[in-house]
């Protein structure tokens, strides 16, 4: 006994020679990694459920369970650090920072550069617990299933964008030629292919983007399932990646062809079927191809010799005891200083009328892929002609608090998409303040031309956490890095949002169409 207490005094760690003395640090470590990971999951599920792209990402956290699992069958016997200062040094800063990062992304759950910041942080975190725990040998083991859950947080926008846009044109331009090496003449117009039947448009569902996030995920898993080594998981990621995109393509070529044939309204009956068929033989694919790597691989999975029945990891209690704490006070004191800041009168202040007795009056129908993406609570669509002439276009939508889905619409505006459908834009005029029915409306213009026409658009995002009468029109819509801290010093979180798009086409004078736009906004905003 003299000897374990000299040893429990001299490394600060809690020998587990049984089951009752391993309990308690095990479960405090427990605790404290779902301390830990909550937040993390909570502030990406918003994307995991309102973005397609991401759906994926819910899988992640289980096929990362499974993998350290697997591992700790696999696992060698411990072997304590010959230093503990580094990774102790490394983990509690990183737990001093959490709390910044975690305060700082409850008021932007979609900036993604706290997405990656915060999963960072929890991973540095865990591995510095393992590599305390077990060494090296223990750090090798179970790097990869914790570094597997980076694949469920989104790309930067920009980089996404860069390649949801590439891969939507080359489609379409592989699609044109298809259809005219067949004797169906087709132009392309950005991401739509004009055919006799009217116009098909290559929307990011088709662009191939989410199949590529799935197989890279996917290639990933097998990899680690099988144990390959370096080279043949990077041929399996590469594999996946060109599978995607082939399988991708014969999709929307069948689909084009359909549309082409039988007319633009026949392609939606056919759209998700082909997708889901598509993916399937896309997975299977690549399951088979891992399949035949493993059987023509020489050698075959390393097995641990080391007999680690008795393998028990030594922890020190009292450290994490104090994390699982810390991690309690930063969520705590996050969610008090949100719900102290929020202002009673924050929310919806207008609505819009419908204008049903203008001229020409429609609805214009939302798609599915639309409603899928944004989510929206209520909106929809309308045109109209105006008494002097110009045809007049609205898409309105609302997301009631605790829906999140507006903040994607911030990746989705007209100077993002409209290029995508074929046309040019002229010019942006930026943000600026128009009172309508006693509303300050936060607008932003822009001015395409529409294969010849000119084209104006008036883009609006209201978001409800913000107070514009007082702001500046720059605060009204920054999502810089200085508007996002300064959202979250003031307390202010995601609690609804509002989107208004006016369209007008045929004023060759921006002063025309501003002054144009002042007279419709007065007859469709009603305040609230």
């Amino acid at each position: 006994m003299p000897d374990m207490k000299d040893a429990v005094a001299r490394t600060g760690f809690v020998p587990s020679t049984s089951s009752q003395t391993t309990f308690w640090p095990v479960a405090t470590v427990l605790f404290c990694f779902a301390l830990l990971w909550f937040p993390v999951i909570n502030h990406l599920k918003s994307e995991w459920s309102v973005n397609p792209q991401y759906a994926y990402g819910w899988t992640v956290p289980f096929v990362a369970l499974y993998l350290i699992w697997k591992r700790w069958s696999e696992r060698p016997a411990p072997l304590p650090p010959a230093s503990r200062t580094m990774p102790l040094i490394i983990m509690v800063l990183c737990a001093l920072l959490f709390f910044p990062v975690r305060f700082v992304s409850e008021a932007n759950p979609d900036w993604r550069l706290i997405s990656w910041v915060i999963a960072g942080l929890a991973v540095a975190i865990s591995l510095c617990v393992v590599f305390l725990a077990g060494g090296r040998p223990w750090l090798r083991c179970f790097a990869f299933p914790f570094l597997f859950f980076l694949v469920a947080v989104p790309w930067p926008v920009r980089i996404e964008q860069t390649v949801i846009q590439g891969l939507m044109r080359a489609v379409t331009a592989i699609n044109v030629s298809l259809l005219n090496i067949f004797g169906i003449p087709a132009l392309q117009h950005g991401n739509v292919i004009e055919v006799g039947s009217g116009l098909i448009g290559i929307e990011e569902a088709c662009s191939g983007v989410r199949s590529l996030q799935a197989t890279f995920m996917i290639s990933l898993f097998l990899g680690e399932l099988y144990s390959f080594n370096i080279a043949r998981r990077l041929f399996l990621i590469g594999a996946g990646a060109v599978l995607a995109f082939i399988c991708n393509l014969v999709r929307t070529a069948l689909l084009v062809w359909i549309g082409a044939r039988s007319g633009t309204h026949a392609i939606e009956s056919w759209h998700d079927p082909a997708g889901l068929t598509i993916l399937l033989v896309c997975l299977f694919g690549l399951w088979l191809l891992s399949l035949i790597m493993r059987r023509q691989s020489n050698a075959a999975p390393a097995q641990p010799n080391i007999d680690n029945r008795n393998a028990n990891a030594r922890l020190p209690l009292a450290l994490f005891a104090s994390l699982a704490v810390w991690f309690l006070l930063i969520e705590a004191g996050t969610q008090a200083w949100y719900r102290t800041h929020q202002s009673p009168l924050a929310g919806s202040r207008w609505t819009v009328g419908w204008p049903t007795s203008e001229s020409r009056y429609e609805t214009v129908p939302v798609t599915s892929e639309a409603q899928s993406l944004l989510r929206y609570d209520e909106g929809g669509g309308a045109m109209w002609d105006a008494s002097d002439g110009h045809r007049w276009m609205i898409y309105f939508f609302r997301w009631l608090p605790g829906r999140t889905a507006a903040l994607f619409v911030k990746v989705h505006r007209p100077d993002i998409c409209l290029p995508a459908s074929g046309l040019t834009m002229n010019r942006d005029s930026g943000i600026r303040f128009i009172e309508v029915n006693g509303v300050n409306l936060p607008i932003r213009s822009y001015r395409f031309d529409d294969r010849g026409q000119s084209l104006h658009v008036f883009y609006c995002y209201w978001d409800a956490r913000s107070t514009y009468e007082n702001a500046s029109a720059a605060e009204a819509e920054d999502w810089t890095a200085r508007g996002r801290l300064r959202a979250a010093l003031q307390g202010r979180r995601e609690i609804g949002a509002q989107m208004l798009e006016v369209v007008v086409w045929g004023y060759e004078q921006d002063a025309e169409a501003d002054q144009a736009l002042q007279h419709q906004l007065a007859q469709i905003i009603r305040r609230t």
